[in-house]
């Protein structure tokens, strides 16, 4: 759940786009290939991956040994591969205590970056393993103390981008001070309370077998509240290439506290201060007309949009009601903001049968100039309408492609109710054309584990 593609490879998607006229088809592509990652006999879930500059993948996520009491509640997963798809090497990080890989980064040295929490004694960090590349050993692990007057809850970190014209610096947002979404239970998807965190990163020369920890250029805890609304989670941040910075989050409006996407953007070279920040309501008025009922709205993932400065957020949205349902599931959402922070566009979409969720959790700017997400789509348990039939539980892979407009080109599902329990976590946007898309799997990877890091290669639907 990084961001669309790594840095370097964004600026050869934008001159891409510049240089070379490229249309997309109104077809789904083929699957080149596909294949799985696992844990041992531990469950793993994938939440990020980047293509690698000299070509290759990396993914990170969080992975659990339910038989093994020795092994830490949950540990950070990683996983190399090749351009084929063929394993490099994977390695678990995490000595005790809930660990979680949220995001990954390539350095331009080429050391990897898994961005997540770490369990330090009985406290939850922020937490950032600088890996080789060639090899998976830790050259740095660093975990990052509470800001004082924050102290007591959970920290974390979600989001990570490379500072545009700065070698080996980094953004970074997530969470401090934060509490599980579900009382009782340690978080791994959502966060409630807390306040949304950036920060920016300087990573030192690699000299040698290990290297020192990264210099904290900036710390800042948006936890003001001026606009009626809080931003509890720092999800996704984005480097323009424009002089501005923009961190997406969860926002929970004071007079409802119906949590809803929201927005901050700041100035690249003086970070304290603030260009503009906003909410996007699920009805959002900037929705068509048939899709502005609404309810609330949550942000997993975000790509820039070009050269204009502006971003596009993906992740779903409650409506008031769906039919013949009691409880209203989400949909998809897809939402392009300019420079200024001003709404361009607001997609929604779904899929038959309307007892499923969809859930997207990646997004990426296309060779075209377009926008590709990935979703889960499936039903929960507890509002599937047709509980009898085993079948219609199963989780599976939505891809929903538009153009620059927000317009629908295509949407499918790469996976069946036969294939076992599958949902897209992740989409990049390749160098040279197609997509991968990191899926939490068990239809790839070994059997019985509960589920796999998935990765399935598309080809191009431009020309």
């Amino acid at each position: 759940m990084t961001l669309t593609i790594s840095h370097c490879g964004a600026i050869i998607l934008l001159l891409f786009i510049c240089v070379f006229s490229v249309t997309a088809t109104t077809a789904p592509p083929p699957i080149k290939f596909s294949t799985g990652f696992s844990n041992g006999n531990c469950e793993a879930h994938p939440h990020a991956g980047v293509e690698l500059s000299a070509g290759g993948f990396f993914m990170v996520g969080d992975s659990v040994c339910y038989d093994d009491p020795a092994s830490p509640p949950r540990v950070q997963f990683a996983v190399k591969a090749g351009a084929d798809g063929s394993l490099e090497w994977k390695v678990p990080l995490g000595d005790s205590g809930y660990n979680y890989g949220k995001n990954c980064l390539e350095l331009q040295d080429g050391s990897l970056l898994v961005v997540g929490a770490a369990t330090v004694g009985s406290t939850e960090l922020r937490s950032m393993h600088r890996l080789d590349a060639k090899s998976g050993a830790t050259l740095s692990h660093t975990t990052f103390p509470t800001p004082e007057g924050y102290e007591g809850g959970l920290d974390g970190l979600m989001g990570a981008d490379l500072v545009f014209g700065e070698d080996l610096s980094v953004w970074v947002t997530g969470y401090v001070r934060g509490e599980g979404s579900e009382e009782g239970e340690e978080a791994m998807f959502l966060i409630g309370g807390g306040s949304m965190v950036a920060m920016k990163l300087k990573f030192p020369v690699v000299d040698g077998d290990s290297v020192s920890d990264p210099a904290v250029l900036f710390e800042r805890v948006f936890d003001e509240s001026s606009d009626g609304f809080t931003t509890p989670q720092g999800m996704r941040v984005l480097d323009t290439q424009t002089g501005s910075v923009i961190v997406v989050s969860t926002a929970t409006p004071e007079d409802d506290g119906l949590y809803q996407m929201s927005a901050i953007s700041f100035s690249s070279s003086e970070p304290s201060k603030t260009l503009w920040r906003n909410i996007y309501p699920a009805n959002d008025a900037n929705a068509p007309a048939s899709q502005t009922n609404g309810t609330m709205s949550h942000p997993y993932a975000m790509s820039t949009s070009g050269k204009d400065g502006g971003c596009v957020i993906a992740g779903h949205a409650y409506p008031e009601s769906t039919p013949n349902k009691v409880e209203p599931l989400p949909v998809g959402r897809m939402l392009r903001l300019d420079a200024n922070g001003k709404a361009v566009w607001d997609a929604r979409f779904r899929q038959d049968p309307d007892d499923h969720n969809v859930e997207c959790y990646g997004v990426s700017l296309t060779l075209d100039g377009g926008f590709i997400a990935t979703c889960g789509f499936g039903c929960m348990p507890e509002t599937c309408a047709r509980p009898s039939s085993e079948e219609n539980k199963v989780w599976r892979v939505l891809t929903h492609r538009v153009d620059g407009d927000g317009n629908e080109l295509w949407e499918n599902l790469y996976t069946d109710t036969s294939k076992g329990n599958n949902a897209g976590e992740n989409i990049i946007s390749l160098r040279e054309g197609g997509y991968a898309i990191f899926i939490d799997s068990t239809s790839w990877g070994d059997e019985g584990t509960g589920g796999n890091f998935g990765l399935m290669v598309l080809e191009s639907d431009t020309q």
